[in-house]
């Protein structure tokens, strides 16, 4: 039978004290004589006496406040909003425990924006901070600020591996693009050429997007099947208009493409091209089952999905900050995530 934990009651009684003074040796708080705490601490070390954090969170009168950064969660942003959903619904559960979650929002792709939002950040002087670091160059800089104020903070969507972050939630970007590269090798002829589409800008500092690229041309460099040629291109926004232009002009140089790879999650939006030019004999391969992305799926004008949960994603780093912060709790540093393929008759299974 296991033994039952001893409690700070049973503690006075053993050393002929008060409750109150237990409680003051074992938090900390107040003068006791050293004999007594001594004696106290004896006691408790014995038994293995271990807190009740998740009492103590609860009667806490104090409010922690945590801060989240993303990108807003727009129309043609859409992916953005499961994640917050998650971050919201964690806010939920720990009302409780005076948890508020303070949320800002950048402009996607715009790096002075999201500047300016991580000054208000350091502003607020939160007890934490969560946030996908998109832009490899600022968020360097945000998370040197961060760490002179001590304050942890935990990313989402991808890391940056020499920081010291306190932890990390999702999946692993560069394993996410062989594993698209692997769909896209069983799904196009060996000789047919394949296309990686990026639509941002200056591709060497959106750090999630450059690791999947990295993954995926490293899968091919390995085993992949595929002997065609793979066309790099970079999309700096994407309007429907820049995208024809870019997509006409490339297709009309290399009439051999067979194969599409979106690295982000508007893949509907070449979707909407290749269905416009009748083009359905390319395969079209890219992340994240939002709306618009189910609805081309079911189209037939995308073959596959990655899915990622982005809502776990949320929720989950959250949480960490709370044990971290509140509970003292040792944290599981990377919580890597699967990654799912989603074709047009899993997809109603798929939980984000």
């Amino acid at each position: 039978m296991a033994k039952a934990k001893i409690r700070i009651k049973d503690i006075a009684e053993q050393a002929g004290v008060s409750v109150g003074t237990v409680d003051r040796v074992l938090h900390n708080r107040g003068e006791v004589a050293e004999e007594t705490k001594k004696k106290i601490l004896e006691i408790a070390n014995k038994n293995n006496y271990q807190p009740n954090l998740i009492a103590r969170a609860l009667t806490s009168k104090k409010t922690c406040v945590f801060a989240t950064l993303l990108p807003t969660p727009s129309e043609e942003d859409i992916f953005w909003k499961r994640p917050l959903n998650g971050i919201s619904d964690a806010e939920s559960e720990l009302e409780q425990f005076q948890i508020k979650v303070e949320k800002f929002f950048f402009e996607h792709y715009n790096e002075s924006d999201f500047i300016k939002q991580t000054e208000d950040i350091l502003k607020l002087k939160p007890s934490g901070v969560v946030f996908p670091p998109i832009f490899k160059k600022e968020s360097l800089d945000f998370i040197e600020k961060l760490e002179e104020q001590g304050i942890p903070y935990v990313f989402l969507e991808s890391k940056i591996k020499e920081c010291n972050y306190l932890a990390y939630v999702g999946s692993d970007g560069y394993h996410s693009g062989r594993v698209a590269a692997n769909v896209v090798d069983y799904s196009t002829p060996a000789n047919g050429d394949i296309l990686i589409i990026n639509l941002a800008k200056n591709l060497e500092n959106v750090h999630h997007l450059n690791k999947r690229t990295q993954g995926f041309l490293s899968y091919f460099m390995d085993h992949g099947r595929n002997t065609g040629l793979k066309i790099n291109i970079e999309i700096p926004t994407s309007k429907s208009a820049l995208i024809k232009e870019k997509l006409d002009d490339i297709l009309s140089k290399n009439q051999n493409i067979k194969a599409i790879y979106i690295t982000g999650s508007k893949v509907y939006k070449i979707a909407e091209y290749l269905l416009r030019n009748q083009l359905d004999d390319i395969t079209l391969v890219g992340f994240d089952p939002i709306e618009q992305n189910i609805k081309n799926l079911n189209k037939g004008s995308i073959n596959y999905l990655i899915g990622q949960h982005p809502y776990q994603q949320g929720f989950k780093a959250v949480k960490k900050l709370f044990e971290h912060v509140m509970l003292h709790q040792e944290i599981n540093r990377d919580e890597i995530l699967p990654v799912d393929i989603i074709n047009r008759e899993s997809y109603k299974l798929y939980q984000a």
